[in-house]
């Protein structure tokens, strides 16, 4: 590199351009590892790209309460999120904690609905908010687009019902034996 180079790309000016585009690729790359997008080629990872908010979180800032209408989806760019319940007996329960490149509110993305649990963010956070009306648009001007996403959302759904029913099943197995035990 020459030395009029260097003087260069110390500028405040050209560093802040040059990192924002790194940001716009890191965005890329995290759009791309979410299991609905991951059959996307870079132009559609594009148009996807446009409709992405970012926000940040203080740390034990609630994101979402359970019980909120569902509006959007999340991918977390940076930091750790608590998923939590609190049942009627006013204990809290953790389900889940969320790092960087993990998702959440990916069916209110796609259907109406209430949020299922309360989302806290535990550290500085960084967010990736994608809204369902923006969404939906997109899938309706760009109809093959919206099939490969729904396709991709339809992935997510069925792993999730899977996983769901081997826990199910699991439990049930664990009560029938504890009640064999028992007589």
């Amino acid at each position: 590199m020459m030395e009029h180079e260097k003087i260069i790309t110390r500028s405040s000016l050209w560093s802040n351009i040059f990192k924002s585009e790194s940001n716009e690729e890191k965005i890329l790359d995290l759009l791309k590892k979410f299991p609905a997008f991951s059959d996307l080629k870079k132009r559609e990872l594009k148009m996807i790209r446009k409709l992405v908010q970012v926000r940040e979180y203080l740390p034990n800032e609630i994101i979402f309460y359970e019980g909120d209408p569902g509006v959007s989806m999340f991918i977390i760019e940076s930091g750790k999120v608590e998923i939590s319940h609190t049942f009627k007996s006013g204990i809290k329960q953790e389900l889940a904690l969320l790092f960087s490149g993990d998702f959440m509110g990916e069916f209110s993305a796609i259907i109406e609905g209430y949020r299922t649990a309360t989302a806290t963010s535990l550290t500085e956070t960084r967010l990736l908010i994608i809204f369902r009306p923006d969404l939906l648009e997109l899938i309706h001007r760009e109809p093959t687009l919206g099939v490969k996403i729904l396709l991709g959302f339809s992935k997510i759904f069925v792993e999730k019902l899977r996983n769901l029913n081997r826990d199910y099943l699991n439990l049930y197995e664990l009560l029938h034996f504890e009640k064999q035990l028992d007589k």
